[in-house]
């Protein structure tokens, strides 16, 4: 008996030191985490790692870019440096019209073995066929050229490019101010080229026209886009390849139709299509005078694609489908008018 006692005491006395241990060690653990510095680290107001939405500096639309989960905070891997959303790929992409500038999505380490054709271990303009935009914020330093560490972002740099110019905007002002960017202060510096403490669309995505999108995808310059000069779906380019033979020509690539919701031109469509066309060439014009930058992507009137809408035109799908065909074809029509 005496024994047992004796050793059920040594068991307690073990465990009791142990939890001892266990406590300010998980502790120390908790504020090593809260330690660890996270994106947009000068939001989170009580220091515990997660941004609630009452501490999120922006809008609703900002928000939920960067809500991957849609749990309503942004916490784990949507405030870890470095870390990507996890996108498709970006030859699972579609490819809807020639007379446009893609988002890139697949930031991983082949998305850029795809891109380096040349494996130079760079990325350079020339092999880059998607938007300006992100081109330019993933360029760190401003070399011209996409090295694997921005690329992938192993340099801990955040340019939050999964954020557009237009979402950032949150007044709606063509310009951002240090409060509106959720990056790293060091790139906002080096996207303000002139200094006065606001980045300019034109800043963020360039006042010139973007390279003609075929002679971009066609690396080789032989006069045809082949399979593996392709980067977005196979279905895309089977439905570019007319005649099948595993390369699509310049005409096969401007002269395929878009696909639109019904999968043709219905009067809705056309309406939709006339809509787009004449306000993209009005507001180009403006962007142009106004020197806000070449971007006709980034403009909120493609995200609703409704203007002028009336149910008497037919379904809505199709209207704004064509109001979206006819933005892409108006803008560098407008841009290019006296």
């Amino acid at each position: 008996m005496h024994a047992r006692l004796i050793a059920s005491a040594a068991v307690l006395v073990v465990a009791a030191a142990l939890a001892a241990d266990a406590q300010p060690r998980g502790r120390a653990r908790g504020q090593a985490r809260r330690n660890v510095p996270i994106r947009f680290q000068e939001m989170d107001k009580n220091n515990d790692g997660v941004i609630a939405r009452s501490e999120w500096q922006g809008s609703d639309a900002s928000f939920r870019v960067h809500d991957w989960d849609g749990d309503g905070i942004l916490s784990g891997d949507e405030v870890r440096l470095g870390a990507e959303r996890n996108q498709g790929r970006a030859d699972d992409q579609d490819f809807d019209a020639p007379d446009r500038e893609y988002r890139f999505d697949d930031w991983t380490a082949r998305g850029f073995a795809a891109l380096d054709h040349d494996r130079s271990g760079f990325v350079e303009r020339r092999e880059w066929h998607f938007d300006r935009e992100s081109f330019r914020r993933a360029d760190h330093n401003n070399d011209g050229v996409l090295s694997r560490s921005e690329f992938l972002t192993t340099d801990m740099l955040d340019d939050d490019r999964g954020e557009r110019f237009v979402d950032l905007d949150s007044d709606r002002d063509g310009r951002l101010t240090r409060s509106e960017w959720h990056g790293s202060p060091r790139l906002f510096d080096a996207l303000d080229t002139n200094r006065d403490g606001l980045v300019t669309r034109a800043e963020m995505v360039g006042a010139e026209l973007p390279p003609e999108l075929f002679s971009s995808v066609d690396v080789n310059g032989d006069g045809a886009i082949a399979k593996n000069e392709w980067h977005w779906s196979q279905p895309s380019f089977d439905r570019r390849d007319l005649n099948h033979d595993g390369r699509i020509t310049r005409e096969e690539f401007g002269g395929a139709a878009p696909v639109g919701t019904a999968g043709s031109h219905s009067s809705a469509y056309d309406a939709g299509y006339e809509r787009g066309l004449q306000e993209a060439r009005a507001q180009a014009r403006e962007d142009r005078v106004r020197n806000q930058g070449y971007d006709a992507e980034g403009q909120r009137e493609l995200e609703t694609a409704d203007s002028g809408y009336d149910q008497r035109f037919g379904p809505k799908p199709d209207y704004q489908a064509g109001y979206r065909a006819g933005w892409r074809r108006g803008y560098p029509e407008g841009w290019r008018q006296p």
